[in-house]
């Protein structure tokens, strides 16, 4: 079996380009911040990359091209079969990709994502009530994070310096709510939503798609695409996006 060389930036990107809405994260990848800390294998339809990312003690493989096809398959075969892949890693996989790698990998969990992108930004009513977060609330936004049972653990330094993080605090200043940004990229044209999460606390009252709703509308003014991966049961997020 042919292994294909590591793929170059302009080759990796053709793949994603061919349907942004789809390939949201793929594309932020390709920043500098991320490309330098990845290797890459890809075909004219599908891509795989091996990431390093700060706070991730695993690597993380991005397998990306359309459920169950072919030429994803062999390509994940292909990089398996040479020993390009680590022993154990994490990873955003495609539809069907599992197949491919399940003799090299068991899979210990599983959840299910679906990918959105903002398709009626009209709709996004509302003033928002959230505050624009930045790094002198660094301390704050990390213990509230690590103190919510289901936010995402995921935050770097360089992320709360977008400007894309929002926040709504109680009577004595603490975070009870949060919508933030895993990535946005002005050169690249995408931004995806991530880690929109209450305190259990404070739930049932909106504030966190007052929050949600604020920094759509923000990141649609800057950005041509705007989108979010969440889990498939959110029905929250649904009601503000579609699937990708």
């Amino acid at each position: 079996m042919t292994v294909p060389g590591r793929a170059t930036r302009t080759e990796v990107e053709a793949v994603f380009r061919s349907a942004p809405a789809v390939y949201l994260y793929g594309i932020g990848d390709l920043a500098d911040h991320f490309w330098h800390r990845a290797v890459w294998w890809a075909t004219p339809r599908a891509a795989i990359g091996l990431l390093r990312l700060d706070g991730i003690p695993e690597p993380i493989i991005y397998a990306q091209g359309f459920p169950d096809d072919p030429e994803l398959l062999a390509l994940a075969t292909s990089v398996s079969v040479a020993e390009q892949l680590p022993d154990a890693c994490a990873g955003q996989v495609a539809i069907g990709i599992d197949r491919a790698l399940l003799p090299w990998f068991d899979l210990v969990e599983s959840v299910p994502l679906r990918g959105m992108v903002l398709a009626h930004p009209d709709l996004l009513v509302g003033a928002g009530i959230g505050d624009r977060l930045g790094m002198d609330d660094y301390p704050q936004l990390r213990a509230f994070l690590d103190a919510t049972v289901d936010a995402e653990g995921f935050l770097g330094p360089d992320m709360v310096t977008t400007g894309h993080y929002l926040g709504s605090r109680d009577g004595s200043g603490a975070l009870v709510a949060v919508a933030e940004v895993h990535l946005a990229e002005k050169s690249l044209g995408v931004a995806v939503i991530g880690n929109v999460v209450t305190h259990p606390e404070h739930r049932g009252r909106g504030l966190v798609v007052e929050d949600a709703t604020r920094l759509a509308r923000a990141l649609h003014e800057v950005y041509p695409v705007v989108g979010l991966n969440c889990r498939a049961e959110n029905m929250v997020a649904l009601h503000h996006h579609r699937p990708a």
